[in-house]
């Protein structure tokens, strides 16, 4: 089976370098909420209270992803950037 590599926590995109997302929210804080599963109030990512927020790629990090963040061009094509995709493992 191919390795896809890592899989962020707010596009569901696979990566092969995740981080620690840059928001203000922290769901680990909540534990014993009946809040359940909400979207991070930051970046919109689905958390769930009583969980650490989850890593997420540098694009959705710096809060820069094409589909989540960025307006779509002039001809209503969003274009892609080359760092959101995962690079192929070599010598496997």
């Amino acid at each position: 089976m191919e390795d896809m590599g890592e899989m962020c926590g707010r596009c569901y995109d696979f990566t092969d370098e995740l981080f620690k997302a840059k928001c203000e929210e922290h769901p680990e804080s909540l534990v014993g909420m009946p809040i359940g599963q909400y979207h991070c109030p930051d970046c919109g990512a689905m958390v769930m209270a009583g969980v650490p927020h989850p890593t997420v790629c540098k694009l959705c990090r710096d809060h820069k992803h094409p589909m989540f963040d960025l307006p779509e061009t002039d001809s209503n094509e969003i274009k892609i950037k080359d760092e959101c995709q995962p690079k192929p493992k070599t010598g496997e």
